[in-house]
């Protein structure tokens, strides 16, 4: 686990909220509080769709980024900056294991919980921390450094500036 301190908010959040940096991510949970605080859950609610939908979601449980960040933006946009926001965005199940294969880690995909990066907004200060869960005790954290090396470097390919 790593904490980035990004430092180009503006370019980070154009990034995030009109391009598309995170746009192939899952969005878990978010939250922006400007005059109010809004909950984004990022769970998928079967009810809402029908079986053609559904089934077309592929056992998708979790909706993309790119699915959220309009509802997001209506949210921040604006004169003000909001007073807070918290985004927890988790790797796909696909890259995930794209992931395993090409650094050849020793986990198991069904072992991995997720690969997580949280970005946190307040005192007009932006952070990403990195993360790994697990579904088991693992005591090798081979995949915790190579996630938190793959973070940094996703940073620097989308030409974001951050400190350790």
């Amino acid at each position: 686990m790593i904490g980035l301190s990004i430092q180009d908010i503006k370019n980070f959040m154009a990034g995030m909220l009109t391009g598309n940096m995170f746009d192939k991510f899952y969005l878990c949970d978010g939250e922006i509080q400007t005059f109010t605080e809004f909950h984004l859950g990022g769970y998928l609610n079967r009810p809402y769709f029908d079986s053609e939908e559904w089934e077309n979601l592929e056992g998708r449980k979790l909706c993309l980024w790119s699915e959220m960040k309009p509802f997001a933006f209506q949210l921040i946009r604006g004169h003000r900056l909001p007073v807070r926001f918290k985004f927890v965005f988790q790797l796909s199940r696909e890259n995930t294991v794209w992931l395993l294969e090409k650094h050849r880690l020793p986990v198991r995909e069904e072992d991995i919980g997720g690969l997580f990066m949280n970005i946190t907004y307040e005192h007009q200060k932006l952070v990403c921390t990195s993360g790994v869960s697990y579904k088991t005790f693992i005591m090798d954290k081979t995949l915790e450094q190579c996630w938190d090396e793959t973070v940094c470097q996703y940073f620097k390919q989308n030409h974001i500036a951050y400190l350790c």
